[in-house]
């Protein structure tokens, strides 16, 4: 299989792994949410208005942990740029991400767990701030791991176009037509509200695989980018072009 389409593939899972990891924020630590912000700047409003203190705390959490992940994969990532988007630098963010959903994952099944609330918010909401971070500078089609609204206008947009030209074109003739992204686009809403259901219904059963299964998609994905040595090779071109 191309490289550029294991790339796609990895973008839907980190899709997954994100609807999957706020299912387990909001049911496991308080109705918090760790990867949208959108969401959680809401409960924080809410919160705020009815003077939930402990509430706002959590959410505040959440907001700043994932500022700093941003921050942290945005200064790992700099300013370099490769031709398909994904550089080792990425692979990296990745990486440490992954560290951060195991050491998430090993407190959330500890006896301890209730007494380390603040720092698996904390976790969780770096780790997702970095992997949003990372999925920006991929860019593939347009993809927001963990911003579902931006993903579903892409494809409601893709849904209009597609309806002005079918009265121009047979519905073979369309499907073929219709380009790789918008196809990505729509997968990703699909598989970001698959995950959600997995592990809201995981999370009710058997929390403690719940927990565990965005540690191994994230780490998944981050292990095939080490092999493949994904964007390695523009990465070094474009490193060689400034020298």
């Amino acid at each position: 299989m191309k490289q550029n389409s294991l790339q796609k593939y990895a973008i839907l899972l980190l899709c997954m792994s994100a609807g999957m990891a706020d299912v387990i924020g909001y049911l496991g630590l308080g109705h918090v949410l760790t990867a949208n912000m959108t969401g959680n700047i809401v409960l924080l409003g809410i919160a705020v208005a009815r003077a939930q203190e402990f509430v706002v705390f959590r959410s505040l959490l959440a907001l700043l942990g994932f500022i700093a992940g941003n921050a942290i994969a945005a200064h790992m990532i700099g300013h370099v740029k490769t031709k398909n988007g994904w550089s080792p630098r990425v692979t990296a963010v990745l990486t440490v991400e992954s560290i951060l959903l195991l050491l998430f994952a090993i407190l959330m099944i500890s006896p301890l767990a209730g007494q380390f609330s603040t720092l698996l918010i904390v976790l969780l909401a770096i780790a997702m701030g970095m992997q949003t971070t990372a999925a920006r500078r991929i860019g593939i089609a347009g993809i927001s791991t963990t911003v579902l609204t931006n993903n579903l206008a892409a494809v409601v947009e893709d849904a209009v176009s597609i309806f002005h030209r079918i009265r121009h074109v047979n519905a073979r003739s369309l499907v073929r037509s219709l380009s790789a992204d918008s196809y990505l686009r729509a997968g990703a809403v699909v598989i970001y509200l698959g995950g959600v259901i997995l592990a809201a219904l995981l999370f009710h059963h058997i929390p403690m695989v719940a927990v565990w299964i965005p540690v191994l998609v994230v780490a998944g994905v981050t292990l095939q980018a080490h092999i493949a040595a994904w964007g390695k090779r523009e990465y070094l071109e474009s490193d060689a072009d400034k020298h």
